[in-house]
């Protein structure tokens, strides 16, 4: 009975993820922001209302990559930390055992 809810979480867990990368794909890098300035006609229109409001996609968007930049960078450095503390473990048990 409990198959259906495993199944559910998961699928819930896989759409996230993916819907997480497209974004951080596709938000330009702080590197590659522009100055407020816009470069296509189309997204001039689109964003009058916020912009009057004092707030700027583009702006909301280059804070959001930095903070995913980020945190990719604290799970790359917490995996290599994950992977030398099982292999100091492994090595260990090796040790202890003879091999």
């Amino acid at each position: 009975m409990g198959c259906w809810r495993t199944r559910m979480l998961f699928s819930l867990v896989l759409y996230s993820a993916g819907f997480m990368t497209a974004v951080y794909l596709l938000v330009p890098s702080a590197a590659n922001a522009s100055d407020g300035v816009r470069t296509c006609e189309r997204s001039k229109g689109s964003n009058l209302g916020t912009e009057q409001a004092g707030f700027s996609s583009q702006e909301w968007a280059v804070k959001m990559r930095a903070g995913m930049d980020t945190v990719q960078c604290l799970a790359e450095e917490h995996a290599v930390k994950g992977f030398y503390a099982a292999k100091a473990w492994i090595d260990q048990q090796r040790q202890q055992n003879g091999q």
